[in-house]
């Protein structure tokens, strides 16, 4: 079983996160981090800052977690600046903008897993 959850201030401090960054972590059963994903909120925008995981599947989950944290902080926007999570950001139905990917987080969680507006 794994459990994502919000970092503590010692994982934080071991991962030099900076001031204001917080962190999603992905624990398995015996409780030991096996990956995590940074992010920022600023406002109305929750931005994804990194991702670190060897599993796919698992990089999803935690890309939707930071989704979900914002959009319960009261984010309206999604954004993400890292290049190489761009085959994830695609798959999750962000869109290439000038300044990176940007998803709305109402259109994110209104649609269904393939895309499909379950209104």
């Amino acid at each position: 079983m794994i459990t994502i959850m919000p970092a503590d201030k010692a994982f934080l401090e071991s991962i030099n996160a900076p001031e204001g960054v917080e962190a999603l972590v992905l624990r398995d059963s015996r409780q030991e981090i096996s990956g995590h994903a940074l992010f920022r909120l600023q406002g109305q925008e929750v931005e994804l800052l990194g991702v670190v995981c060897d599993e796919p599947l698992l990089v999803d989950g935690l890309i939707r977690s930071v989704l979900n944290a914002g959009d319960y902080r009261g984010a309206t926007d999604g954004l993400c600046r890292v290049e190489s999570l761009a085959p994830h950001l695609q798959r999750l139905e962000f869109q290439p903008t000038e300044d990176g990917w940007r998803v709305s987080l109402e259109a994110f969680f209104r649609a269904g897993c393939s895309g499909e507006d379950r209104t």
